[in-house]
Parts: C-alpha cells; sequence; structure tokens
C-alpha cells in the first residue's frame, strides 16, 4: 500500500484590501452607467408604443376596433389631412381632444377610437358641418383613465362646441338633443337623420349601468347637433 506524502504547502491565504477611493469611484460609475443603459432601453421602448402603438396616424382610417384602447395622451404634433377634423372642443363640459378617422369593420359596424383621449369620426358620414349626417364616436372612460366623452350626458340644449379641421378651420355646433337608448336601440337612433336640421352631427358614448364581468355598458348616449 503506497501511502500518500503530506505536503508541506501551507494552504494560502486570501488577503481582502480595501478598495482605495479612486477604486471605489470607478465602480460606482460603471454600476450608475449600466442602470442608465437599462433605463435609456426601457424608454426607448415605452417610447416607440406610445408613439407608433398608442397612437393612431393622422392619416389613416381605423378598420377595427380594440378592447383595450390606449390611454397614452396624443402629442400635440398630432396632425391629419386639411380637409380632415382634427379636433373637437366641449367647452361646457371641459372636453376636448383630437380626432381620428375611423371606419366600419368586417362586421359592417363603426369602429371605436383606438385611443380613450381621442374622438372619432365616421368616414361613411359627411364631414362635421357639411349638409347631412355626420357622426363622430368617442369612449367614456378606459380601464384606468377617463375618456374624451366621459361627461357627454352633461350636455344640454343650446350648449355650443366647436369641431377644427387640419387646416384650423372652425365648425360651429349647438346641441339640439341629448338622448340615452338601449344598445339595440342605439344602432337605429344613432343613424337617423332630422329633416329639420341641414348640418347635423351625432356624438355617441356609452352609458346606462356598468357590466363589471364583461366591462360593457348596457344604453349609449346620443347627441344631436346642428351647425351654426
Amino acid at each position: 500500500m503506497v501511502r500518500s506524502k503530506r505536503s508541506n504547502r501551507k494552504p494560502l491565504k486570501v488577503r481582502w484590501r480595501p478598495l482605495s477611493l479612486r477604486q471605489k469611484s470607478r465602480v460606482i460609475a460603471l454600476v450608475v452607467g449600466l442602470l442608465l443603459i437599462s433605463v435609456g432601453v426601457n424608454a426607448a421602448y415605452k417610447w416607440h408604443g406610445v408613439q407608433h402603438g398608442g397612437v393612431p396616424a393622422g392619416h389613416t382610417v381605423a378598420t377595427a376596433s380594440t378592447d383595450q384602447p390606449s390611454e397614452q395622451r396624443p402629442p400635440s404634433s398630432y396632425s391629419v389631412p386639411a380637409d380632415k377634423p382634427l379636433s373637437i372642443q366641449l367647452p361646457t363640459i371641459k372636453a376636448e381632444g383630437f380626432i381620428q378617422q375611423v371606419g366600419a369593420d368586417k362586421n359592417n359596424q363603426m369602429v371605436v377610437p383606438s385611443n380613450v383621449h381621442m374622438a372619432g369620426w365616421y368616414t361613411k358620414s359627411v364631414l362635421p358641418g357639411a349638409n347631412g349626417l355626420s357622426i363622430i364616436d368617442g369612449h367614456v372612460n378606459g380601464l384606468y383613465a377617463k375618456g374624451i366623452f366621459a361627461n357627454l350626458g352633461k350636455l344640454k340644449s343650446d350648449d355650443a362646441f366647436t369641431v377644427t379641421f387640419g387646416d384650423k378651420s372652425v365648425k360651429n355646433f349647438k346641441v339640439k338633443k341629448v338622448q340615452t337608448v338601449s344598445v339595440k336601440e342605439a344602432d337605429t337612433a344613432l343613424y337617423v337623420r332630422d329633416t329639420s336640421i341641414a348640418k347635423q352631427l351625432n356624438l355617441i358614448t356609452c352609458g346606462g349601468k356598468f357590466n363589471k364581468a364583461d366591462r360593457t355598458y348596457d344604453a349609449r348616449i346620443i347627441i344631436v347637433a346642428e351647425g351654426l
């Protein structure tokens, strides 16, 4: 049997030396730099989502509704073609916001805006202020934020509001009627033309009781307005 020889070498002892002030500064700078890079990447990601996902392009028409509209505020640089509605101002209820162009979905239903802070002009209706019936819809609320039409039901007859176009021209309107109808009735009521109003603009949003289970309202608020 071969016996192993014991080593006479002493085990190495690791000596921890405290960092100098200069070394500490370098370590802190490195950590801060890595944190800034991480924050920068996250900020860039969020910025991209806000600018490109949360705010629609002013020259496109939405053809599908979303169950989770963006709650990011649109940038002040939002623009539309000169002959299209840019924004709506409702001073009585202290509401204003940009206007998105919305069309019809595959079921031929009017699309709702993809952002809670924006209204939607239905492109299959006439332009606001033109002869005929124009329609603008908007959200009452989002998951966390109030929608542009949160207080639409508080409007009263003769309340005035305006729609501004891309060329900065302004169309003036006056409320003629405020009505609350069921969801089924809304499909008909929204498209009813009042023959006594040459330039009719209907505004619509959700109203009535809120069902928490499926997050829907059981009624619709429709404002019938007249172009001046």
